[in-house]
């Protein structure tokens, strides 16, 4: 599936899987987005990124997975259940060109949200991330890398969503939407 630029609508007016909390992209489907990189009053340069969510683990086995890592010593909030999902990122240059800036994934451009989109989950605080840890990965033009990273989300929440924040986060051009995956 392919999205490119701000288009979040195919030709027959439904939504493309993954550009909205209306159609989230389900587990093991690949995404290819574009992103923006640059700083502020120059020109932006455009990479492309795939993402797939490989594999999420919930509840009491996620929980018993972080324990055993040694990643976090306090459980979830009360009401609140973990949440590890595996993620492939991988980051390509659009064209041919002499840039060739290294992408860093930040805390916080991957969150757990309601269903409905409008509420965003408080990220735990971890003594170390689960192994291997894709947040704080830095990532080379043609390179892509699998990891893990840990949210929360209630208990009662039966259809909970992962965001990609695609937001240039060095120096804003443009603003572009979220990409939205299932994490059920």
């Amino acid at each position: 599936m392919k999205l490119w630029g701000n288009e979040d609508v195919a030709m027959d007016s439904k939504p493309i899987l993954g550009t909205s909390y209306s159609s989230p992209t389900p587990v093991g489907v690949t995404v290819q987005t574009t992103i923006e990189r640059g700083e502020a009053y120059s020109a932006p340069e455009i990479y492309n990124v795939e993402i797939t969510l490989l594999e999420m683990v919930r509840g009491d086995e996620a929980w018993e997975r972080i324990k055993v890592q040694g990643s976090l010593s306090e459980p979830p909030k009360a009401g609140f259940e973990f949440v590890l999902v595996h993620i492939r990122f991988g980051y390509f240059r659009r064209s041919r060109g002499t840039g060739g800036e290294v992408y860093r994934l930040a805390k916080g451009q991957f969150a757990a949200v309601s269903p409905d989109g409008k509420t965003e989950y408080e990220i735990p605080t971890i003594l170390s991330s689960p192994q291997p840890q894709l947040i704080e990965s830095t990532i080379s033009p043609g390179e892509s890398c699998d990891g893990w990273i840990l949210l929360q989300v209630p208990k009662d929440d039966k259809k909970p969503l992962l965001i990609f924040k695609r937001q240039n986060v060095e120096g804003v051009h443009g603003v572009w939407g979220h990409i939205w995956f299932q994490l059920y």
